[in-house]
């Protein structure tokens, strides 16, 4: 499980080999067997001992900021595997296979969000004519996928287009399903104007960590990206290797607002700056803990949904190692989301 501290003052040590939570006069213990990472997002204490314990068993400890995006990070000092996968990393950002991987990603993505209004098109009787225009743009932009580009570097920009153009349409599609007051107009990321972006924005915080630490694990770095520029200091493999597991984000956020649980109060608003508050966070946290710990079918198998995070990273590493100029490669099979 990933372990999220909200609460503010919580301390957290090491006692008899377990996680140990204080909080005021209560206090828990928490076997490390059972911890993925520790995600600190609020005012909180952590002993070295503690860390120690974390890493020993290959623990990260992640700091969040109040939107729900990272801060930095503790983790094992060792990369998941040879200098030989960033090197591959870093030649397939210069070729052929740099470009499928990018056109795979986004392909995935946007037949996601097309699958998800479906879903959500098919729980809503008599509603074909209102998803049915959005689909159609959605479906429009899939399909020039798979135009012919010459390289990565010339491609991005027009990959980049496309994939904005979907997105433009399949967020307002969303916002038209929400109550009357959280509807919203386009998004909005740092910070948010509107109760459903910091929702959002926070699940893809959840998210960001969860990717990050799939690609240490496998031997990739963060920071070299295919489809994301590598500016200073930018995870840009991160940010490509989200793209398509967004969804589990997205579904948690319709989710919580049509299901009417997510009130005024769980958020803070100060200059047109909307966020999260210690009401709202919890709320968020563990409905997206619950959806990433449910188990859906990944390649003939139950498996659940942060795993499958892992197992594409170690995937896309292995893809890397052994095709240098592969063709256009399946290695996104994720079919139920």
């Amino acid at each position: 499980m990933q372990l999220i501290i909200n609460t503010p003052g919580t301390f957290i040590t090491q006692k008899d080999e377990c996680f140990c939570l204080k909080q005021k006069e209560n206090s828990f213990d928490i076997s490390p067997l059972k911890v993925e990472s520790i995600v600190i997002s609020n005012q909180a204490m952590i002993s070295t001992q503690a860390i120690a314990l974390a890493l020993e068993h290959n623990i990260d400890v992640v700091f969040m900021d109040k939107y729900g995006d990272p801060m930095g990070r503790v983790w094992f000092s060792k990369m998941g595997s040879t200098a030989m996968v960033r090197r591959r990393q870093l030649q397939a950002a210069d070729n052929q296979l740099g470009l499928e991987l990018v056109i795979d990603l986004i392909s995935q993505k946007i037949n996601n969000q097309m699958w998800f209004l479906k879903k959500l098109m098919y729980a809503r009787p008599n509603s074909e004519e209102y998803f049915n225009s959005y689909l159609a743009v959605i479906g429009n932009a899939a399909s020039s996928l798979r135009l012919p580009h010459n390289d990565l570097e010339n491609a991005r920009s027009s990959l980049m287009g496309i994939e904005g153009t979907a997105g433009r349409a399949y967020f307002q599609c969303l916002s038209g399903l929400l109550p009357g007051k959280h509807q919203f107009d386009g998004r909005s990321r740092r910070p948010a104007r509107d109760p459903f972006n910091a929702t959002l924005n926070y699940c893809y915080g959840i998210l960001y960590s969860q990717v990050e630490k799939s690609c240490i694990l496998a031997g990739l770095d963060p920071y070299i990206g295919f489809l994301h520029t590598d500016n200073y200091n930018k995870k840009s493999l991160v940010f490509d290797l989200i793209e398509p597991f967004r969804i589990y984000g997205e579904q948690v956020s319709i989710y919580l607002f049509t299901g009417k649980q997510m009130k005024d109060e769980s958020f803070d608003e100060e200059s047109g700056a909307v966020s999260l508050n210690a009401m709202g966070k919890p709320v968020v946290v563990e409905a997206m803990n619950n959806h990433l710990d449910e188990s859906v079918r990944y390649r003939r198998k139950n498996v659940k949904r942060r795993h499958i995070i892992q197992h594409e990273a170690h995937r896309l590493a292995n893809i890397l190692l052994t095709n240098a100029g592969m063709k256009r490669p399946d290695w996104l099979e994720i079919k139920e989301i």
